[in-house]
């Protein structure tokens, strides 16, 4: 009776540690989740639950709560201009997944880091993550994700001023999106081809798709993509010399901005609207070009630079670890194979010398062939116990020599023995006319056939 309720006091302290558990990782998934949905409006609160999250899922030893988190919280920081602990964040989260085998993580994560090297003005290096993650996107049919890595390789390429490119990825983004009818990613991709038209030339098609971008960032409450957006109008029509409707989306982009806390936002709008004011009003111009320059020393200033270009440099001597690593796997492997390879092969061979030894091939055959094999084997052991010895003698030729003259001291003669042994009796047998059957003599043979002619006689 004893035995029955202290099994049932074990299993239900194992279930509550499994609700705990599990309260633990849904809790972890809903502040994340709160981040996500905050982001683009309270951003102050979207960093808090995203670090609430990360402590939880450390404390719980939650890595994929942890790994998630730790991309959250780079992704706040990157929408606010803080690209070097932005940075960090998403490194250590790709850091994470990749040990956890997280697919759809690493794809996230490569992507965050694509995007942080292009605000940087680093668009080649952005492009090396995003095909990456275009590659892990296709490789788990994820069409969404798909669409996302296509759009931002077509920025890059429009920042690279390649706009063939650009707008054939950006057309295939598009095409996706508005196949399975994604409307949160659909705002970003409408823009971005405004903003490829524009630099072809063709403003009527450019103004289109901004319009068109507009309602989806509105309905999705997304105030970074809505300041994006109305800045390349107000570009657009400060080129076209109309300054009224510039300053008016200027001003809305400006406003925007500053709701998502959005530096880039700020400081494109911020540099228009001086653009706009220069000339006309001098204390509205200088006030504009400070808050420009301060939202650019946020993003920019040498300090941020100097740890980016740390943390990139880090990044690439891990990256090159990994890929060592995976390549001195795939050696060992192919060691591994061929050995497996060599100990299948010596037994079969000592089989065949076997079955030889037993027919009428010539007895120099089987000695020469008992000897090859007994060769095989003692250098295959010596290939076997050659990477222990290196370890033991950590690599020292005057100990590695003394230990592979103590293995010899016992091998040769042992080699010696048994290649004499088998030169004796498997060249013997071959040699032997009666070793089919050892009860008949040559004598014994002669007589019965002397025998046999009598009796016939």
């Amino acid at each position: 009776m004893v035995t029955v309720v202290r099994a049932r006091q074990q299993s239900s302290s194992f279930l509550k540690q499994h609700d705990t558990a599990a309260s633990d990782t849904a809790a972890v998934e809903l502040l994340r989740q709160k981040s996500l949905k905050v982001q683009s409006y309270k951003p102050d609160s979207a960093l808090i639950y995203a670090q609430q999250g990360l402590d939880l899922a450390r404390k719980t030893n939650y890595k994929k709560g942890e790994g998630d988190c730790l991309n959250r919280v780079g992704v706040v920081l990157w929408k606010n201009g803080k690209y070097d602990r932005a940075l960090f964040y998403i490194l250590s989260s790709l850091k994470i997944r990749e040990e956890i085998n997280d697919q759809l993580g690493v794809l996230k994560s490569l992507n965050d880091i694509g995007i942080i090297y292009s605000d940087q003005g680093d668009n080649t290096k952005a492009l090396t993550y995003h095909f990456k993650a275009k590659a892990a996107a296709e490789s788990l049919h994820d069409k969404k994700r798909v669409s996302i890595v296509l759009s931002n390789i077509g920025n890059c390429y429009l920042k690279l001023n390649k706009i063939d490119s650009a707008l054939y990825f950006e057309l295939q983004a598009y095409g996706i999106q508005h196949a399975i009818n994604d409307k949160g990613t659909m705002p970003n991709t409408l823009s971005i081809l405004g903003d490829i038209n524009y630099k072809m030339g063709n403003i009527p098609m450019a103004l289109e798709y901004y319009r068109l971008s507009i309602p989806y960032a509105v309905e999705n409450n997304d105030q970074s993509a809505i300041a994006d957006t109305y800045n390349s109008i107000a570009r657009l029509y400060v080129k076209s010399g109309r300054s009224d409707s510039s300053l008016f989306y200027a001003s809305k982009a400006l406003e925007a901005a500053k709701v998502a806390l959005y530096p880039e936002g700020i400081y494109n709008a911020s540099s228009l609207l001086a653009q706009i004011y220069q000339g006309k009003n001098e204390h509205l111009e200088l006030m504009y070009y400070k808050t420009s320059v301060a939202a650019k020393d946020s993003m920019f200033n040498a300090e941020k630079v100097r740890e980016i270009q740390n943390l990139s440099f880090n990044e690439a001597a891990r990256q090159q670890e990994i890929a060592d690593d995976k390549r001195r796997e795939a050696d060992e492997r192919i060691i591994n194979l061929q050995l497996i390879a060599i100990a299948i092969f010596i037994p079969f061979f000592f089989l065949v010398l076997l079955l030889l030894s037993k027919s009428r091939t010539h007895r120099k055959v089987i000695e020469f062939m008992s000897v090859l094999s007994l060769l095989l084997v003692f250098e295959f052991i010596t290939l076997l116990i050659h990477p222990f010895v290196a370890r033991i003698s950590n690599h020292l030729p005057v100990i590695e020599l003394l230990i592979l003259v103590i293995l010899a001291a016992i091998l040769v003669p042992l080699h010696h023995t048994l290649t004499h042994w088998l030169r004796e009796k498997l060249a013997h047998v071959a040699h032997d006319p009666t070793a089919h059957n050892p009860t008949k003599t040559p004598g014994t043979v002669g007589l019965k056939k002397r025998e046999i002619k009598k009796v016939s006689s």
